[in-house]
């Protein structure tokens, strides 16, 4: 009975990424993929529009480092990635053969949220145009500035890096995105983060996969994320860090904002990253990079962890002007 529901859905959802006839479309997965009829889905999707869809299920700990991935994702038009391999480092989005693919002309869509996310968050023309007018701001910017009432006062610098946004859709060649979501973010320089950044009760530890217990408090100098105070859960973060085994997991991987109203903050997931007038900061692995406009983030960080932070509450500056103020842009074009 499921696929009723699936099969319309993932075509609405492929229709937008442009998928046509004699398109070949590249589905891969893992054993250990919580929604295996994801895949049969997007089959089945991808017949209904004409296209030639092809399934590849890799090993559970792989990564997607051997000839035959490689030859299979950069002769790919649209990827189609139900999987969180290579694991902890925040998928397969960060390694060297997604980079590949895309400049070979591949377009990349991440699928790996729950199906009640994928309907709330269905990709639409405003999160797009919020997302993109956001991401021309943040690229033009050199340095970001969060600050809250709570003790966070972080600058981090950006000279020269490009912004890029979420909206859910993976329309043009080089371009990957995640659906379900809504989000605009940049990698600052990895030496330049500087100051204090604060996690309150209630935020997301993404990386922990759950809501804050008790405050974080992340003290960052020289770029470098040099102690995390708290209790339990600033003990398990750094647990989590350390685990990595490299000093990149210390450092900035990237920053940004919430672009979508329809998220929902009770559930743990791309809701904590895409929630309206938020603010999201992740530590380690940033080596993403696209050939699409306001795609990919070109950070030099190549860390075995990823771990995204999303905050409630959290001002945001950019070169001095205010961006958003209790969750509320306050430039035009953003809200």
């Amino acid at each position: 009975m499921l696929a009723a529901d699936l099969v319309p859905l993932f075509q609405r959802e492929l229709e937008l990424c442009r998928v046509a006839s004699g398109q070949n479309v590249l589905i891969f997965t893992d054993p250990q993929f919580p929604y295996p009829e994801y895949a049969q889905a997007a089959f089945a999707a991808c017949r209904a529009l004409g296209a030639n869809p092809y399934l590849m299920v890799g090993t559970s700990w792989g990564k997607l480092a051997d000839r035959l991935v490689h030859a299979s994702w950069c002769s790919a038009d649209l990827i189609l990635g139900m999987s969180t391999v290579p694991r902890g480092i925040g998928s397969w989005m960060y390694t060297e053969v997604h980079t590949a693919a895309l400049h070979a002309g591949a377009r990349a869509l991440m699928i790996q949220e729950p199906l009640p996310a994928l309907v709330r968050m269905m990709p639409n023309e405003e999160v797009r145009r919020r997302g993109l007018a956001g991401a021309a701001l943040l690229q033009a910017a050199r340095e970001i500035r969060l600050i809250s009432a709570d003790g966070t006062e972080l600058s981090l610098r950006k000279d020269g890096r490009k912004a890029m946004y979420q909206c859910g859709i993976a329309d043009e060649p080089g371009r990957w995105d995640h659906w379900p979501s809504g989000l605009v973010t940049c990698a600052p320089l990895e030496w330049s983060a500087e100051g204090t950044f604060v996690v309150k009760p209630g935020d997301v530890l993404l990386g922990l996969w759950r809501h804050a217990q008790t405050e974080v408090r992340l003290i960052f100098e020289g770029g470098k994320l040099r102690r995390i105070e708290g209790g339990a859960d600033a003990l398990a973060l750094r647990s989590y860090l350390e685990r990595a085994g490299d000093e990149g997991a210390f450092r900035v991987a990237h920053v940004g904002w919430g672009t979508d109203p329809r998220a929902d903050w009770s559930q743990v997931g791309m809701d904590s990253e895409s929630k309206y007038g938020t603010v999201l900061l992740a530590l380690g692995r940033n080596t993403f990079d696209a050939p699409a406009a306001y795609c990919g983030m070109g950070g030099q960080n190549a860390s075995e962890a990823h771990c995204d932070i999303c905050c409630r509450n959290v001002s945001l500056d950019l070169d001095g002007q205010p961006i958003i103020r209790a969750e509320q842009f306050l430039v035009p074009e953003l809200a």
